[in-house]
Parts: structure tokens; C-alpha cells; sequence
């Protein structure tokens, strides 16, 4: 539907930054849970959990988004990010 020139169809640009929003909210689920644990280990379990159960685009996509920027995740996800491994195409 337009109206004036406007457009109410997601763009490509949209659904790139729904994507991130949500690998964000799933790997800030993962941290909250692992936050109880002693922090070596919550670390080391959050990029465990992230590289068993996230597909290689899943990873990759989060990393990309986050490399520059990984102030914006919480701290124990920014001290994860490093031992997460890029994706490999699928």
C-alpha cells in the first residue's frame, strides 16, 4: 500500500536489523542464564552454547554487527564475543 510515495513494504534493510535485534535478545537470554555462574565459565559457556546450537549465518551475522560495536552488548556477551566462531556460509 502506498500513500504519498510511501511505502509500508519491509525492506531489505529492515529485516537485516530484525534479524540482529533478535540474535541480540537470544544471546542476551543465553548470558542471563549463564550470568550465576563463575564469570570464567559463564564466558566460556556462552560461546559453547552459541557456537553448538547457532548456525554458522546465525554467528556470522551476529558477529558482523557486533564487531564494531560491542559496547552495546552486556558484559559478559562482549567477553564471550571473541571465542564465538564466524559462520561458514550456512
Amino acid at each position: 500500500m502506498t500513500e504519498a510515495g510511501l511505502t509500508t513494504e519491509p525492506t531489505a534493510a529492515d529485516h537485516h536489523a530484525e534479524n540482529v535485534a533478535k540474535l541480540l535478545r537470544m544471546a542476551g537470554q543465553i548470558a542471563d542464564f549463564f550470568k550465576a555462574y563463575p564469570e570464567a565459565e559463564a564466558i566460556a559457556s556462552i560461546a559453547d552454547h552459541i557456537n553448538q546450537f547457532w548456525t554458522g549465518r546465525m554467528r556470522g551475522d551476529f558477529l558482523a554487527a557486533f564487531a564494531d560495536r560491542p559496547e552495546d552488548l552486556p558484559p559478559l556477551l562482549r567477553q564471550a564475543l571473541p571465542r564465538i566462531r564466524p559462520g561458514r556460509g550456512g
